[in-house]
């Protein structure tokens, strides 16, 4: 049985991330539910996939990221899973 985490994160910005993601989920979120992550900022994100799966996406659960400037991908446009 897993326990879920006790460790909450709050008040971490990522910004001016370029590259090219070696997976199709370029970016990936997750946060406990019963101590999900508060004012988790984005900004200024452009990560590409170049794979047969398609265009990188993004990732999230449990939280609700403060966005801004240029994201690509989207911002939290797919439920986050456990696993690579």
């Amino acid at each position: 049985m897993k326990v879920p985490s006790k460790v909450k994160l709050s008040d971490v910005t990522i910004k001016n991330i370029k590259g090219t993601s070696a997976t199709k989920v370029a970016v990936k979120l997750m946060c406990s539910k019963g101590v999900p992550c508060t004012n988790i900022a984005l900004s200024d994100i452009n990560l590409v996939h170049n794979g047969k799966e398609g265009p990188a996406v993004s990732a999230c659960s449990n939280i609700k990221p403060i966005l801004s400037g240029k994201l690509v991908p989207a911002a939290c446009t797919e439920v986050a899973k456990p696993g690579p």
